[in-house]
């Protein structure tokens, strides 16, 4: 498969109308996508084995201490993300249950952004509330695919892109400015407790 098969393969499973295809900065991150994994193509790994890049390069974000190899670990942790998605249409192997494991994965990964701030100090009461408004939303999106059959509801101004790399610049900030990681945590919750919001009220307009 060429990226312009890719593309318009993406587009197709993505809900775009015959003969349209995605434009823009999405279209250039997927076309990124499309070289960076080809590696993994060639080797022949599995959506579902690719889907463990991102816990595992989170997982190595909790061996360090350093406030720079963190932020660099959790941004990896965030670009790989795509990769499984591309893998399996390049491959031709996507399915249901790869999409139930990817969900699973990414909250596990995400645990795990949250474990990095944990050891580096910050609140433990801040960061459950914080992760109960991510869990919450992300349940609720889920049960309300299930019900309605929507892909995505709404995106939210706290999508998961948007809380990796709050995480990451909080660690880098911390390098130069003490107390960053507690700030930007901090924003994290407002922002994430709005995006809950966003997405109640979203979900309630649908189910009505």
């Amino acid at each position: 498969m060429n990226r312009s098969e890719y593309l318009r393969a993406w587009s197709r499973v993505h809900g775009f109308v015959e003969g349209e295809e995605v434009t823009g900065i999405a279209r250039g991150y997927l076309s990124i996508n499309f070289y960076l994994v080809q590696p993994l193509v060639f080797l022949k790994f599995t959506p579902n084995l690719v889907t463990l890049l991102g816990p595992l390069l989170a997982g190595a974000a909790l061996l360090s201490r350093d406030n720079w190899v963190i932020a660099l670990l959790i941004l990896a942790s965030l670009v790989v993300d795509g990769f499984d998605g591309a893998v399996a249409l390049i491959r031709e192997k996507s399915s249901a249950l790869g999409g139930v494991w990817d969900g699973i994965v990414d909250r596990i990964t995400e645990l795990l952004w949250i474990g990095a701030l944990y050891y580096a100090g910050i609140s433990p009461a801040l960061l459950l509330l914080t992760w109960l408004f991510v869990a919450t939303q992300e349940y609720g999106r889920a049960k309300l695919n299930q019900l309605s059959g929507n892909v995505l509801g709404v995106v939210t101004i706290c999508e998961r892109p948007v809380r990796g790399l709050l995480v990451a610049l909080g660690f880098l900030g911390e390098s130069v400015i003490s107390q960053s990681l507690e700030v930007v945590t901090v924003i994290w919750l407002i922002m994430q407790a709005f995006a809950f919001v966003q997405f109640s009220a979203m979900a309630r307009k649908q189910l009505r």
